[in-house]
């Protein structure tokens, strides 16, 4: 009996030593945490309920595998209350607040590159919404609104508008969190709390029990996995460091980190308008699918099958197939019918017919594709041309303005004299160009030339357009064609600008 006393006194004794073991490894005073001491009694300002005041910004991490698991806690992902849960990786930073005993306001700050992938999907699937926050950022539109509504006003709207970049919870005593001895302990499920407090350089010390464990591989039917087997427990810390500086994200902030690219449906819009411009130069340069089909199928051997032609992007494509023998024939009198040989060739062979070769070109310039001057002109309207319009495709064009000839030759008033037109025109022109003649009527000028070649027209008026300056005029070609000596004759219509203005 006596010795069953000695063997319970011993157990008794060596419990007392665990606990006591266990109060100076969890809560002794003097132990540091991650290399800091908890602060003293004013530094920690404890309430009613015994909870540190933890109010400040602080540097946000994730220990590694040695110190606290935010497992089964609220740290682990953060319900950031639009229904998604941001893990614990993504949150830069925390801002904590004191409300009142008990109870303290918990800032997130989600990570910037996160914020980013949230408004690149914002860009691409709520492209209204993106294109407006982005016109937000910038005068004018910026100055109007906050003339409209207030700095506050726009802050908030363009927050609305913006990705999410930060999230509020509030913790209060009871199920969300629990305070002992100027300690906030949240709850882990499954495990001992985490435990926070206040360390003696400003930053938030913590502590966990955690377990030991070592992987045993074990084989669960379908394949190897490891199981965790605990093998004894330690003491995992965390150090979240005072960063007052440390702020949520916010575009303005963002200027040299980041691009923030153009919204979506205006580049698509611009694209849009773009090719609608290219259809309409191909069709004022070239004639139509169907027609060049004719025109190369008349050229073709015996044996070769034109099987595509397509304009587009200012080229016409052309693919064909031939015997081997016949390979290269088609091209051979493509080049010699057009006088230029077709470019970007491309020989493959047939799937399934290695007797049969594929073969593809682009041609440009060539008579087979461009358009007959002296037919109609397409639905787009010949009024339309522009600079990229090459006079070379539009031949002998005629589209002379009734009456263009007969207008006076007297400046009307807020017009440049025609010595001063013709000089700065005849700048914008290729050398060997000439501005002979300059008419004025209906508010508009008329310049009379003649340049060394189609190309060099269509040089000058994509520089009418695109002056140095940018003053250039809306011109449009009124005439054009060959006159002796091997030179073209033009006529082009200058609306009112700063380049024809006194």
């Amino acid at each position: 009996m006596a010795g069953l006393v000695r063997v319970r006194g011993v157990a008794l004794i060596y419990a007392m030593a665990v606990v006591v073991t266990a109060s100076v490894i969890m809560g002794g005073c003097d132990r540091k945490i991650g290399g800091q001491a908890r602060a003293d009694k004013a530094g920690l300002q404890t309430d009613t309920f015994g909870c540190p005041d933890l109010t400040g910004t602080y540097a946000f991490n994730v220990p590694d595998e040695h110190g606290t698991s935010y497992s089964g806690s609220i740290l682990e992902d953060v319900a950031a209350g639009d229904g998604s849960r941001v893990p614990a990786a993504q949150i830069s930073g925390i801002a904590i607040r004191r409300m009142a005993p008990g109870m303290f306001d918990v800032r997130f700050f989600i990570d910037d590159a996160r914020v980013m992938q949230h408004l690149g999907v914002i860009r691409e699937f709520e492209k209204p919404r993106y294109r407006e926050w982005y016109h937000l950022l910038r005068d004018p539109e910026r100055a109007a609104w906050i003339a409209r509504n207030g700095e506050t006003a726009y802050a908030e709207h363009l927050a609305r508008l913006g990705p999410r970049s930060e999230f509020v919870k509030t913790l209060r005593i009871g199920s969300e969190m629990a305070c002992r001895d100027g300690w906030l302990e949240l709850p882990r499920a499954g495990g001992k709390p985490i435990r926070l407090t206040l360390g003696m350089d400003g930053s938030i010390i913590g502590e966990s029990r955690e377990l030991s464990t070592v992987g045993i591989t074990v084989w669960c039917g379908d394949g190897c996995k490891d199981l965790p087997i605990p093998t004894g427990t330690f003491t995992g810390a965390l150090r979240w460091p005072r960063d007052d500086a440390r702020k949520a994200w916010r575009p303005e902030a963002m200027v040299n980190r980041f691009v923030f690219e153009r919204p979506i449906d205006e580049i698509e819009a611009e694209v849009a308008t773009r090719e609608h411009a290219q259809t309409r130069s191909d069709a004022l340069r070239y004639a139509s699918a169907d027609a060049i089909r004719m025109r190369i199928e008349a050229l073709a051997p015996s044996g070769t099958v034109v099987n595509d032609v397509v304009v587009r992007d200012g080229k016409v494509r052309v693919r064909y197939t031939a015997p081997v023998a016949d390979e290269d024939k088609l091209l051979a009198k493509v080049a010699d019918a057009g006088g230029l040989a077709p470019r970007n060739v491309q020989h493959g062979v047939t799937s399934g017919h290695f007797d049969v070769r594929s073969v593809e070109f682009t041609l440009t310039d060539s008579p087979l594709v461009l358009r007959d001057a002296s037919g109609p002109m397409p639905e787009t309207g010949a009024r339309e041309a522009n600079p990229d319009t090459s006079a070379a495709q539009m031949a002998v064009l005629q589209l002379a303005v009734p009456g263009a000839a007969k207008t006076p030759n007297t400046p009307p008033v807020g017009f440049a004299d025609p010595a001063e037109i013709r000089r700065r025109a005849g700048a914008l022109f290729p050398g060997g160009s000439r501005i002979a003649d300059v008419r004025y009527g209906g508010g508009n000028v008329v310049i009379v030339g003649e340049a060394g070649s189609n190309r060099d027209v269509s040089d000058g008026l994509r520089a009418l357009y695109n002056t140095p300056d940018g003053q250039g005029a809306n011109a449009e070609l009124l005439r054009i064609e060959a006159v002796p000596g091997g030179k073209v004759r033009f006529e082009i219509l200058l609306h009112r600008s700063a380049l024809v203005s006194g």
